[in-house]
């Protein structure tokens, strides 16, 4: 059966995002039953995906992937967006995972545009639109119905999975804002596959990942699997491949479907339960993105 190039990208571009929602699911999955740690974790996936990445790029793309570290202003780009941008935002993301669960953390994570949107409007010197402003306050009602379950005198979540949920926001922000002078130069699986690499091995020089920790049986080896190649390198090759074939614009709005593929794929694998307050809060945050994104467009 013929299907259209936009049919294709739509397709591309949701089943990366659903991909992406799911690693966030197995994370939790061995973070929090098979007792792996988020350290190792961290370094497993930048690394093997960042291989993957480079090779897609080498052997299908047909590229060079050491012309990026020939340039003196790319390599210092690159180092700083593999260490602060690319380490952080994952070692970040499965801390807050492992302190909540993955629905949580990847919701709080989506706070990222409202983030760049004020670092813009500071760095800029120009006031948001008022749509913008509705935008932001939503997302934040959305996060406080989150994190409280409706109540306002208990977290529904720990102050630890608060802390590292809002900090993996603006890990996100910064690893989305740093690597558009390198995007805009070089291939991306080559920007995103070195910054694996070097994400890898800094938190590697941290935290050894020496033995592996935790239990092992096959259910958490798949699951770590899954979250290297499908949840990681499979998931931005098919994202940013969707761009071929739709607007970029489209392919933001669509990546919509990571935090409700995150919730779906945790309420029949993992038994976790969101209640109305969650739901509201979720659509909250989700709701005001998209509505940005489409007035970008």
């Amino acid at each position: 059966m013929n299907i259209s190039s936009r049919t294709k990208g739509v397709l591309m571009a949701v089943i990366g995002s659903i991909f992406w929602g799911g690693s966030g699911v197995a994370a939790q999955f061995i973070l929090q039953e098979k007792g792996m740690t988020a350290d190792y974790l961290t370094a497993v996936r930048t690394i093997v995906a960042g291989i993957l990445l480079l090779s897609i790029d080498a052997f299908i793309n047909k590229n060079n992937i050491f012309a990026i570290w020939k340039d003196k202003e790319s390599r210092h780009r690159l180092l700083a967006f593999g260490v602060l941008g690319m380490m952080s935002v994952q070692y970040t993301y499965f801390v807050a995972i492992e302190c909540s669960n993955a629905p949580t953390a990847t919701i709080i994570q989506y706070l990222m545009p409202i983030l760049i949107l004020a670092w813009f409007s500071i760095t800029e010197r120009k006031l948001p639109g008022l749509s913008q402003v509705i935008c932001a306050i939503m997302a934040i009602f959305g996060t406080a119905l989150l994190v409280t379950h409706g109540s306002l005198t208990a977290l529904a979540i720990s102050d630890r999975a608060l802390f590292w949920g809002i900090l993996s926001a603006f890990a996100a922000a910064f690893y989305t804002v740093q690597p558009r002078w390198l995007l805009m130069r070089w291939p991306s699986p080559q920007v995103i596959g070195w910054a694996m690499l070097i994400g890898g091995a800094a938190i590697s020089l941290i935290y050894p990942p020496l033995s592996y920790p935790g239990i092992v049986d096959i259910p958490a080896l798949l699951s770590l699997a899954y979250i290297c190649v499908l949840g990681t390198a499979a998931s931005f090759w098919l994202y940013v491949t969707s761009t071929k074939y739709i607007l970029a614009q489209e392919a933001s709005i669509l990546n919509a479907t990571e935090p409700l593929a995150s919730i779906v794929f945790s309420i029949i694998l993992l038994d976790v339960m969101f209640e109305l307050p969650e739901i509201i809060g979720s659509l909250l945050i989700i709701m005001p993105i998209i509505y940005i994104t489409l007035k970008r467009k």
